[in-house]
C-alpha cells in the first residue's frame, strides 16, 4: 500500500541565512513520500536564487512565487498549490523533528474523522531559553467542535504554532483558508475556523521547534505594534466581519459573544493600562456595535484600577460565556 502523499507549504520572505539550516531539516525527515513547496513572497535577498538551486538537487521541491505580501496570501497559494493528501507548514527559521509525519499520520490512523493533528512546539530563544507554551494545557486526544475554536478564541497563548499541525485535504476543499487582511494573528484564525468547523487532535509528541529571535516577524512586529493592538485589529479585521457574515453557521451568536467579551477587555487594557489615548473615546470603537450593557463596564473601569475593574468584569462574562 502506497504512503500518503505529504504537502509542505513554506513562505519565505528574505529568509536568506535560514535556509541552509531549513534544507538539512528537510533532507533530515523520516517520511519520505513528501512534496516541499516553497512559496517565494517579494524578498529583496537571494532567497529564490539559493531555493532554486536546492530545488535542481531534488525531484520533490516546487519554487512559486506570490506577488501579494503577508503569511497568509503565502500560505493560501501553498495550500492551493498543494497534492497532498495531507499538507503541513513550516516557516524557515523554524524546525520540525525527523519523525513529525509518521507520529503525525499514527493519530490521524488512530483517529479517522480528524482533520487535524497538533503535535508539540517547543519554543526556544536566542538566550537559549525554551519552554512548550502548551504543556499540560491542553486536552490531548480528540477534540469535537466547536470546543477548540471557542477555546483558541478566548486563548491566543494556546493556539497551536504553523510547524506543529498536520491536516486533511479536506480542510482546502471545505475553503478554510488564512485571512489575507491579517499580517499577524492570521494563523490563530486559521486554526480558530479549523477548530470551530473539525474534529482535532492533540498529542503529547514533540515534533516542532519554534525559534523566537530578534529578527523573526513576531519580534519585528512587536516593535512596530504592542501584542494588545495586534489582537484587537485580530477582532476588527478578522472575527467579527467572518462571524457576522457566515451563513449557516450555528455557532455564530455564541463566537461573537467570545469576539465581544475578548475585544473589550483589549481596549480597556490599552485605555486603562497602557495609557493609549486614541482610544479613550466611546465613538473609537462604536463601530464594532458591542451590547448596551458595555458602557456600564467602560464606566466602571473609569472608576476603579483595572485589575478590580477586569475582576468583576470576567466573572459576568464568564457566566454569560457558557454555552
Amino acid at each position: 500500500m502506497s504512503k500518503p502523499l505529504i504537502s509542505i507549504i513554506i513562505p519565505v520572505f528574505n529568509g536568506e541565512e535560514y535556509l541552509t539550516k531549513c534544507f538539512s531539516v528537510l533532507d533530515n525527515q523520516l517520511y519520505d513520500n513528501l512534496e516541499i513547496i516553497f512559496i517565494e513572497n517579494n524578498s529583496k535577498d537571494k532567497s529564490a536564487e539559493i531555493i532554486e538551486k536546492y530545488r535542481q538537487q531534488k525531484n520533490n521541491v516546487e519554487l512559486f512565487f506570490c506577488e501579494k505580501q503577508g503569511p497568509g496570501a503565502a500560505r493560501n497559494f501553498g495550500m492551493k498549490k498543494s497534492k497532498g493528501d495531507y499538507f503541513s507548514f513550516l516557516d524557515v527559521d523554524d524546525e520540525i523533528m525527523p519523525e513529525k509525519f509518521k507520529i503525525q499520520l499514527k493519530a490521524f490512523k488512530k483517529n479517522p474523522s480528524a482533520s487535524m493533528v497538533v503535535g508539540q512546539t517547543v519554543k526556544v530563544y536566542a538566550n537559549g531559553k525554551r519552554y512548550n507554551p502548551n504543556e499540560n494545557k491542553l486536552s490531548l486526544g480528540l477534540n469535537r467542535p466547536p470546543e477548540m475554536g471557542f477555546f483558541w478564541l478566548k486563548h491566543f497563548q494556546h493556539n497551536p504554532h504553523v510547524s506543529g499541525v498536520l491536516l486533511k485535504r479536506e480542510i482546502i476543499d471545505r475553503e478554510i483558508y488564512f485571512p489575507e487582511e491579517l499580517f499577524f494573528g492570521e494563523d490563530v484564525a486559521f486554526f480558530v475556523k479549523v477548530g470551530l468547523f473539525a474534529d482535532t487532535v492533540l498529542i503529547d509528541k514533540q515534533v516542532s521547534i519554534y525559534n523566537r529571535h530578534n529578527n523573526s516577524s513576531v519580534s519585528i512586529s512587536n516593535e512596530k505594534i504592542s501584542i494588545n493592538e495586534r489582537y484587537l485589529q485580530f477582532f476588527r479585521k478578522f472575527a467579527f466581519p467572518y462571524f457576522s457574515e457566515i451563513k449557516n453557521f450555528s455557532h455564530k451568536k455564541n463566537t461573537l459573544k467570545i469576539s465581544y467579551y475578548m475585544s473589550f477587555k483589549l481596549i480597556m487594557k490599552l485605555i486603562f493600562m497602557k495609557n493609549q489615548n486614541k482610544y479613550r473615546k466611546l465613538s473609537d470603537f462604536d463601530s464594532i456595535k458591542y451590547p448596551n450593557y458595555y458602557y456600564c463596564f467602560y464606566i466602571l473601569f473609569k472608576i476603579f484600577p483595572f485589575k478590580y475593574a477586569n475582576y468583576i468584569f470576567e466573572i459576568f462574562e464568564n457566566k454569560n460565556l457558557k454555552f
